[in-house]
């Protein structure tokens, strides 16, 4: 089986000791004239692109007839030919296709543009609730998220959306249903065309199965394997017994160890021929922490198989560089997919270990890259140790059933960091594994790294910043603790530049109220400094002109503050100011002079993404100094997570 010959799990209608030819015929052809139309307007939806969203739908219907007998059991078949056929747009869409077609009426380019912005868990949670008129558990399923996160995409996904038609969210789905004008004109083939494609794909599949079967016995008669050909591990599901009934599900998957990246593949992808292959193991001894930021064992506990492999290169002592694939195959695409998120979960918010909790490293994340071409799904990050002297550049792709990790850690710094090579790392991995029966997309051979903004680092307030986001101190005064976000009640000291005169995001601002304002306080956990020192981030929304007047008032302010009190002594330098429109940032470093001989420092930054407004400020000690550009780094990524706040409501 390929990854889109997987059915999704869902609620089976009671079976018949047996169902004949005609009747499965006769129920795929109803299914196929009742369902086509809807699942064309929900796919058109989600890609914008209605010839994709056609054949999308199309090779969608042929694999149901593939697997039309199990299907066909289901209380509701359309919740498998859905995700398959939204797979595949996703997997062919371009970037705002709508764009190069003439023959679009406005209304419908409007609510495709409006579409287009939200995320794809966003625009995915808004067309099943309001087209494919889903419960929110069987959304969130879908989605493959927990129902308070996939909630949570739903209600910012409608509240853009609504306000970028400004519509009331009552009448988005009279919107969304609007999009039918477009859909109305596709002609389908008939249901005997699709029916003869997807029986000569059975017979295609039936073919290539019997001869990866024969392959798989003659090349494994020399190495000790289970009734999957995979070697055994722990934590794993059972195998059904040879002798035993079918399994319902889809078959086990196997994952050779010869699928891997050699050493001489790696030296090519990393360059420099001090590459050496360590060892190859299934990781079920120790405690199987082989990636930073990992907290368990195997992303896909359940899963069938997992490797890990790893290798060192020691020829130059300056710059000690070590790498590790791990490679895991899941039972089906849905926990492929799951595997996927846990797994990008990891390096996105270096959650705590479940196992020892000495080998985990406090981790920043520097960035976050897409990379396009690279399996079915691919991303790329940095991370930077803030106990030692060490980056890690991790790359995740899945393809099909599988899920691979290649990663590099290097006594270089981030900015110097082989982000290019461990790209091209995880596109030979994925090349070699897309080989396998239950692979999906392969990669091109050198990706190119896209920047993106950083995924949620969890909470219930992602666009604020968190632990992940806050950089090394040197020397180290210990781990970064960050109090609960919490409405601002009062006025705070803290919620602006401390040594000079300033607006607060509390209150009003130009009569206009500050909505959503709050704050978020970072500190040293069990460090011996001043109790002032630390991180404070308070943010806020106002209409946009009201935001954009804000954030020139600020610097304005920041700009007259060495002269505001000739006495205090007070000296501000400008680190970055960009941006005069719906995004900028401004920071600047202060040094006041105080009685006695003593001087407090902080970093002061204002930032704007759209009607949100934020401000942070970090005080410092003379042992807990916040280098210049990484202070700017902070703000930046700031500015990223502030993209998802929820736009002003002027009701």
């Amino acid at each position: 089986m390929t990854a889109d010959d997987q059915v999704t799990p869902s609620t089976e209608q009671p079976r018949s000791a047996y169902v004949s030819s005609a009747d499965l015929t006769e129920s795929f052809d109803t299914f196929y004239k009742d369902a086509r139309d809807r699942l064309l307007l929900q796919t058109f939806a989600l890609t914008g692109d209605l010839a994709l969203a056609r054949a999308a739908v199309r090779e969608a219907f042929v694999v149901s007839w593939h697997h039309w007998r199990k299907t066909a059991r289901l209380s509701d078949p359309e919740s498998v030919v859905r995700p398959d056929a939204w797979r595949k747009a996703l997997r062919r869409a371009s970037t705002r296709p709508w764009h190069r077609k003439k023959d679009l009426g406005d209304e419908t380019r409007r609510i495709l543009e409006a579409l287009g912005a939200l995320s794809v868990p966003e625009r995915k949670a808004l067309l099943l609730t309001q087209l494919a008129a889903v419960s929110m558990e069987e959304m969130a399923q879908e989605l493959g998220l927990p129902t308070e996160s996939a909630e949570r995409e739903l209600q910012q996904g409608a509240a853009q959306f609504a306000t970028a038609l400004a519509i009331p969210t009552s009448a988005i789905p009279l919107s969304l249903s609007a999009l039918a004008d477009a859909t109305r004109t596709v002609t389908w083939p008939r249901v005997t065309i699709i029916r003869r494609a997807g029986a000569a794909r059975r017979r295609a599949h039936t073919v290539v199965g019997g001869a990866v079967a024969v392959i798989a016995l003659v090349a494994g008669g020399a190495v000790a394997t289970d009734t999957t050909g995979v070697r055994p591990t722990l934590d794993r599901e059972g195998v059904p017994a040879a002798d035993g009934p079918p399994p319902a599900g889809p078959a086990i998957t196997t994952l050779p160890d010869t699928s891997l990246v050699p050493v001489d593949a790696l030296q090519r992808t990393l360059t420099g021929r001090g590459w050496q292959q360590g060892t190859t193991t299934d990781n079920s001894t120790g405690n199987g922490l082989v990636l930073p930021c990992q907290p368990a064992r195997y992303a896909d506990p359940q899963g069938t198989a997992a490797w890990v492999r790893t290798f060192r290169d020691s020829s130059k002592p300056t710059a000690v560089r070590n790498a590790v694939q791990v490679a895991e195959a899941s039972s089906s695409e849905q926990r492929a997919m799951r595997t996927y998120r846990h797994a990008r979960r990891w390096f996105a918010t270096c959650p705590s270990p479940v196992e020892d909790t000495e080998t985990m490293p406090r981790m920043q994340l520097v960035s976050t890259s897409d990379l396009p071409g690279v399996g079915d799904q691919s991303t790329l990050f940095v991370l930077r140790s803030r106990t030692e002297a060490t980056t890690y550049v991790v790359g995740l792709a899945r393809t099909g059933l599988f899920t691979t990790v290649t990663s590099m850690s290097t006594t270089v710094a981030p900015a110097q960091a082989n982000r290019a090579g461990v790209a091209r790392l995880l596109a030979t991995a994925v090349g070699r594994i897309c080989a396998l029966p239950d692979a999906g997309s392969c990669a091109t051979p050198d990706p190119v790294p896209t920047p993106r903004a950083p995924f949620p680092a969890g909470g219930k307030t992602p666009w604020m910043l968190s632990e992940i986001d806050l950089p090394p101190i040197t020397p180290d005064p210990g781990p970064w603790v960050g109090t609960p976000a919490a409405k601002l009640a009062e006025d705070r000291i803290d919620a602006g530049a401390i040594g000079c005169d300033t607006v607060h995001l509390f209150g009003r601002f130009r009569d206009q109220p500050i909505q959503g304002n709050e704050f978020r306080t970072f500190v040293f956990s069990g460090a011996q400094l001043p109790p002032q020192v630390g991180l404070t981030q308070t943010v806020g929304s106002l209409p946009g002109g009201a935001a954009g007047a804000f954030v020139t008032r600020f610097r304005e302010q920041m700009t007259a503050c060495p002269d505001l009190d000739a006495t205090a002594g007070t000296e501000v330098e400008e680190l970055l100011t960009t941006g005069k429109g719906p995004q900028a940032l401004s920071a600047w470093h202060l040094s006041t002079a105080l009685p006695g001989d003593r001087t407090i420092e902080y970093d002061v930054a204002v930032l704007r993404q759209g009607s949100a407004v934020s401000v942070l400020a970090y005080v410092a000690a003379p042992k807990a100094q916040m280098a210049n550009e990484d202070f700017v780094a902070l703000a930046q990524r700031a500015l990223e997570r502030l993209a998802r706040t929820a736009p002003y409501d002027p009701s």
